[in-house]
């Protein structure tokens, strides 16, 4: 086949897959049928069972005798009962093997005990002392305003009832004469006057 220099990406797709299949055909007839077959057929985990036997419970060794030596492989046969299974993996991972920490468990430990910080104030706890005396402040600061209000309410009071009794002292006291009430205004127009 001739390439062209213009050719599309579909044509060049076809080309190529048209040709793989040619190859392909090729090799097929270039093989003996024997050897055909063979790669035809897969290896299949079917097959690696039909050559090993069907291990049962019966055919197992007693747990008591196993030790982390031991091969556990045949408890995981399909013919093994799986609590026959369960016990032979349960003695299996409770030798020392498989029992190594990593330190890496943080649930394994006790958050339930606390230690005492003793002497130790931290910066929080600094800081949360100077936030509480802060409201406190505010609220004595709060507390002395409202009393300073009340007080000056009580002596607005009291001023006015003092202003109230000597207004009617003065009005209980009349002059006798019209000339006694003249002589006390004049002085005080005087006094306004300078």
């Amino acid at each position: 086949m001739t390439r062209d220099a213009k050719e599309s990406v579909l044509s060049r797709w076809s080309r190529r897959k048209l040709e793989a299949d040619q190859l392909e055909s090729a090799i097929d007839e270039s093989m003996p049928p024997d050897a055909q077959a063979n790669a035809n057929v897969p290896a299949t985990e079917e097959s690696d069972a039909k050559q090993k036997p069907v291990l049962t419970d019966a055919d197992m060794p007693d747990i008591e005798t196993l030790n982390e030596d031991s091969d556990f492989s045949g408890f995981m046969s399909s013919g093994v009962s799986d609590d026959l299974r369960n016990l032979a993996l349960r003695k299996l991972f409770k030798a020392p093997v498989f029992n190594i920490r990593d330190g890496l468990d943080e649930y394994d430990e006790d958050y339930t005990y606390f230690e005492k910080l003793g002497d130790i104030v931290t910066c929080d706890m600094k800081h949360q002392i100077e936030m509480q005396e802060k409201k406190l402040r505010e609220a004595l600061e709060a507390d002395a305003e409202v009393a300073d209000e009340d007080e000056i309410e009580a002596d607005d009071i009291e001023a006015m009832a003092g202003s109230d009794d000597e207004v009617e002292a003065q009005s209980n006291e009349q002059p006798e004469t019209l000339a006694q009430a003249e002589r006390e205004t004049r002085p005080r127009q005087e006094s306004d006057n300078e």
